[in-house]
């Protein structure tokens, strides 16, 4: 007889729970501790690609909550623009476009020839544009005079349009005729929250 063959004939007893004891281990290992390992790894994938969508999320919030605000500070301004910058309606339009106008080129010195006043809803909006195309003459000193009082004006006034134009009996004179369109907005209706 063999000594393994003896071992085991002496220590069946224990050798026999023993062995079953590991084939129970390595079946468990096999069937239940591999699966249960990769469902782990599965979920820590799993929890890694939550906690990225979580980061993303957030930055998303993050975005749409200074947009709104933006949008808010925005929508703000532009009730301040309207109410402080923009004329209150039709009249202190018309005041700004011609009354302004004429003061403000006498006071540079020119001689106002003309004007005609136009005014029109602007499209898709609370506003609308009155202008006023008016024709000057005087020395290109004084043309300078006025357009630069123009653009310092505590009114809002956009210069459209601007020609400079030398007729005969000017040239002798040593004056410009300047014709130009300028404009200013004012709200036609309330503005929208």
């Amino acid at each position: 007889m063999s000594l393994w063959r003896r071992i085991y004939d002496e220590r069946r007893s224990v050798l026999l729970p023993l062995f079953a004891a590991a084939l129970a281990n390595l079946l468990v290992l096999i069937f239940v501790v591999m699966p249960l390992r990769r469902s782990v790894a599965s979920s820590e994938e799993s929890a890694q690609q939550a906690a990225i969508g979580l980061v993303a999320a957030r930055q998303a919030l993050n975005r749409a909550h200074d947009a709104a605000a933006s949008r808010e500070r925005a929508d703000e301004q532009l009730q301040q623009f309207y109410s402080t910058v923009l004329p209150s309606g039709f009249p202190e339009a018309t005041r700004a476009t011609n009354r302004w106008l004429q003061d403000a080129a006498r006071a540079a010195g020119l001689e106002y020839v003309g004007s005609s006043f136009a005014w029109e809803p602007v499209r898709d909006s609370v506003l609308s544009r009155a202008s006023s195309d008016v024709t000057l003459r005087g020395t290109y000193g004084n043309i300078r005079r006025f357009l630069a009082d123009v653009e310092a004006a505590d009114l809002f006034l956009v210069v459209e349009q601007l020609q400079l134009r030398q007729s005969s009996a000017s040239r002798a004179a040593g004056t410009l005729d300047v014709g130009l369109v300028v404009s200013t907005y004012f709200l036609t209706e309330s503005p929208r929250p």
